[in-house]
């Protein structure tokens, strides 16, 4: 702190010395001149050092406030979400947004209540504008942190199951498999995705891939059965 007052207070006494340097005739410092005529003396210093103080104290004071009521925000959203009340959920998060609109998890999970919220919709107005904000906060949550995976896999899936878009659901769930080649509900869901163009091939090489994973059992099975249904076997 006392580091901090003479930095402060060195910076503020460089101001007014290059103040006085300037033409006392020019305009646009004459009016700045005449509120404080001489240099700053010592007890004026000493004044200004105990007002950084005393708001340095009340701006700390509020940015922690601030980070607490956000945090408090995320976790009230997370039970609402726990309890699927998603659009209380939605309203917290968007609040949280306001506060700390850099934070990619605040924006993933925005935009998994807008898409919970919109296959939820009678009216397919209603239904693609939730799910449009449901693709805009997951991509947002990515341009904060192009390697935040929950957020790519989420954008993968509204691609494949809600918005009939399997070419770029591939696309996402090829990054994930770059940085990830054993994220299993990845693979899962680019098989769906080439079930759905066509390639079949495509689709049998992502099974296989599950199926020599370190998975449990239950997952190599339905891997498997996934794969016979494909090459024409039964169930």
């Amino acid at each position: 702190m006392a580091v901090r007052r003479a930095g402060l207070a060195l910076a503020i006494l460089t101001a007014f010395l290059a103040l006085f340097a300037c033409s006392r005739e020019d305009p646009r410092v004459q009016g700045l001149v005449n509120l404080e005529p001489d240099p700053p003396s010592s007890d004026r210093i000493r004044e200004l050092e105990a007002l950084v103080d005393q708001h340095g104290e009340t701006v700390s004071r509020k940015i922690e406030a601030g980070l607490k009521q956000a945090d408090a925000l995320r976790l009230l959203a997370q039970e609402y979400i726990r309890h699927e009340l998603y659009g209380p959920a939605l309203d917290a998060l968007e609040e949280a947004i306001r506060m700390q609109p850099q934070n990619h998890v605040l924006h993933y999970l925005a935009g998994a209540c807008a898409g919970f919220i919109g296959k939820a919709q009678a009216r397919p107005d209603r239904r693609e504008e939730y799910l449009a904000r449901a693709e805009r906060s997951y991509r947002t949550s990515l341009e904060l942190s192009p390697d935040y995976i929950d957020g790519r896999y989420a954008l993968a899936v509204l691609y494949a199951f809600e918005l009939d878009r399997p070419l770029e659901a591939i696309v996402q769930l090829r990054r994930i498999l770059e940085r990830s080649s054993g994220h299993v509900p990845s693979l899962f869901v680019l098989a769906r995705a080439h079930v759905v163009l066509g390639n079949l091939d495509e689709a049998v090489v992502a099974y296989d891939r599950i199926i020599a994973a370190r998975v449990d059992e239950e997952t190599r099975r339905a891997a498997e059965r996934n794969r016979r249904l494909l090459l024409g076997g039964s169930p």
